[in-house]
């Protein structure tokens, strides 16, 4: 994945609807038959556009596939964001905030479940891709350190950097287990045994 320029940023409706096409398309053929097995002859054809019309707009199948990855990741920070403006210094529930984070971050990896296989694969041998999903893991450690950070007052624990880091390994964990696996024990419960826990590592 040298390349990763887009050739050209189309302005005109038809040109964006064309775009759209091409990344909706190939978002469908890297879900249903993964991002190797792909061609760029098959997403133009998918898409209902020519070849030319493809590497008119992108540079090669890489540099489709590093499109659909930011927007994925568009997902969690608009999660991130919300969770920003919720936080309540003042009277801390962790519980509540908690909730929504796990909440938010199932809901886009449900949505985008064959898609996160494929990045998965994809960090291993790929170094863009691999930046990438560093870059947005560290952004949502950074919202649970904040919210940790200025509500210390509330929490026993003292070191607030690592217990950050645990808190969102642990969420991390839990929202993989009930995304991607089978489980006997329905989801609700899951988040509310996740919650529990770190509410008796974290507060007072």
């Amino acid at each position: 994945m040298e390349k990763t320029e887009i050739v050209r940023q189309p302005k005109q409706k038809r040109s964006i609807t064309t775009k759209e096409k091409i990344l909706d398309a190939a978002y469908q053929l890297f879900c249903e038959k993964g991002y190797y097995k792909t061609t760029t002859n098959e997403i133009a054809k998918v898409a209902g556009v020519s070849i030319g019309s493809l590497y008119s707009y992108f540079v090669d199948k890489d540099t489709i596939f590093l499109e659909i990855l930011d927007r994925y990741h568009e997902e969690f920070e608009a999660i991130q964001e919300k969770l920003a403006q919720d936080m309540d210094y003042t009277n801390l529930n962790l519980h509540k905030w908690l909730g929504k984070f796990i909440d938010g971050m199932i809901r886009v990896h449900e949505l985008t479940k064959d898609l996160n296989q494929e990045i998965t694969i994809l960090a291993y041998s790929k170094p863009e891709v691999k930046a990438i999903s560093e870059k947005h893991r560290k952004q949502s450690q950074q919202v649970t350190y904040e919210y940790l950070s200025r509500s210390k007052e509330y929490l026993r624990v003292t070191d607030i950097e690592a217990a950050a880091l645990v808190s969102f390994n642990l969420i991390t964990t839990v929202v993989d287990q009930i995304a991607f696996q089978k489980n006997e024990i329905e989801k609700e419960r899951l988040i509310e045994a996740s919650l529990d826990a770190l509410e008796r590592y974290l507060l007072k």
